[in-house]
C-alpha cells in the first residue's frame, strides 16, 4: 500500500507539473527589448566644429531590416521652426541588420536646422549669421521601429562651446 501511494504521489506531481513544463516549450521566451545608444554621450554646441563631429546611435533588438527613427524630445519651450509645440524632431534613421542591430548618423542638416535651427539664405545655403543653438543640457532621445512599434530611450547631452 505505501508503494501505492509513492505512485499516486508521483502522479499527481507530473499532472501538476506538465502544464507547466508544455508552456515553455508552446511559448517561447518573449524577444530581446529594443535599445539605443549614443556616441559621443555629450556633444559641443559650437559651430562649425559640431558638423565634424559624428552623432552616432546605435541599437539591438529590432526587427530585422526595420527602418528605425531617431527622434530629439523637445522640451517645453524649446522651438524648432516647422515643428509644433509637443512634437518631437527626427534627427536620424537606420536600417536594422538581420540581426537586428541598426546605427544611424545625424546628418549635417539635422545639425544646422535643429541644433542651431539657422536660417537659410536665398541660394539654399546656411546663414551664420541666424545661428540660434538650442539651450545646452540633457535632451532624451527616442528610437521607434517603423514596422514593430518598438521603442527605446536614452539620453544625449548638448553642452556650452568650450572657451578657448
Amino acid at each position: 500500500m505505501n508503494s501505492f501511494k509513492k505512485i499516486i504521489i508521483v502522479f499527481s506531481l507530473l499532472m501538476f507539473l506538465l502544464p507547466f513544463a508544455a508552456c515553455s516549450t508552446l511559448f517561447p521566451p518573449p524577444k530581446p527589448k529594443a535599445t539605443v545608444a549614443v556616441t559621443p554621450e555629450k556633444v559641443e554646441l559650437a559651430f562649425p566644429g559640431i558638423l565634424r563631429v559624428p552623432i552616432v546611435f546605435t541599437g539591438t533588438g529590432w526587427k530585422p531590416k526595420e527602418m528605425v527613427v531617431v527622434d530629439l524630445v523637445l522640451p517645453s519651450g524649446v522651438q524648432i521652426q516647422g515643428v509644433k509645440p509637443g512634437e518631437d524632431v527626427g534627427i536620424a534613421y537606420g536600417e536594422a541588420d538581420e540581426a537586428g542591430n541598426f546605427k544611424g548618423e545625424v546628418p549635417a542638416t539635422a545639425k544646422l536646422n535643429t541644433l542651431f535651427r539657422v536660417g537659410w539664405t536665398p541660394i539654399l545655403t546656411p546663414d551664420p549669421k541666424t545661428l540660434n543653438p538650442i539651450p545646452t543640457g540633457i535632451y532624451t532621445i527616442k528610437a521607434s521601429g517603423a514596422d514593430s512599434g518598438a521603442l527605446a530611450t536614452t539620453t544625449l547631452e548638448f553642452v556650452a562651446p568650450i572657451k578657448k
